[in-house]
């Protein structure tokens, strides 16, 4: 793991838009004019951008900033940035349904020291939302999970969160050196015994099904 990418004191959002088809363009360009400004904010850590793979409406980004609460990041970057005011101003003209953004507790990540992200990344958003009196059980299960998924040849990173507002929902980011789900389910998921013994123990420990969405990488920022 490297503090280059992140660590346990950031603040983390994620952010999940639906636009407009005709906009989708005009979306993409001001979206990355925005973080291309953002890299060059001292509080700026990281950012990876994706398009649903389902949907070419809808898009979401993944954030890390040094900021002190979501109240400092609304304060000094969201309202006080000149950059990101005509965007604030245009995204609920594009916008099919309102931009939701939740705040995430950052609980652990793995970083491959061998692997490097590529455009052509395998990349998973995974909620869990977990029975209150097995959350405990479901984290030491999940980060051994997590722990052995970092030993694999394809693996290249993952962030492990939870929610801010709701301590039995948590999310998991995992990035992969895979073409394709089918690929991912071949050689991880179908093939490795200590999957196996999570996803019989996951029923158990669940307040409803997990959800997961396959995302596309559009661009992926690190901070000075």
């Amino acid at each position: 793991m490297t503090d280059e990418y992140a660590n346990p004191n950031d603040l983390v959002f994620y952010v999940k838009y639906h636009i407009k088809p005709e906009f989708i363009n005009e979306f993409q360009e001001r979206l990355m004019n925005v973080v291309e400004n953002m890299t060059q904010e001292d509080s700026f850590v990281s950012a990876f951008v994706h398009q649903y793979a389902e949907s070419e409406g809808r898009f979401s980004m993944y954030e890390r900033w040094t900021d002190s609460s979501k109240d400092a990041f609304m304060t000094y970057q969201m309202e006080g940035k000149a950059y990101r005011k005509e965007y604030e101003k245009r995204l609920p003209l594009i916008s099919e349904t309102p931009r939701k953004i939740h705040l995430l507790k950052p609980l652990a990540y793995w970083i491959s020291a061998n692997v490097k992200p590529s455009e052509n990344d395998l990349i998973f958003y995974v909620n869990f939302h977990i029975k209150p009196d097995k959350v405990e059980d479901w984290k030491k299960a999940a980060l051994q999970v997590l722990n052995k998924m970092a030993e694999e040849d394809t693996f290249v990173s993952t962030f492990l969160h939870q929610d801010a507002e709701d301590p039995s929902r948590f999310t998991i980011y995992e990035r992969w050196n895979e073409p394709s789900m089918e690929a991912f389910e071949k050689n991880h998921l179908n093939a490795k015994e200590y999957r196996q013994v999570y996803e019989n123990m996951l029923p158990n420990l669940m307040q409803s099904m997990r959800t997961f969405r396959i995302l596309e990488p559009l661009g992926s920022w690190i901070g000075k």
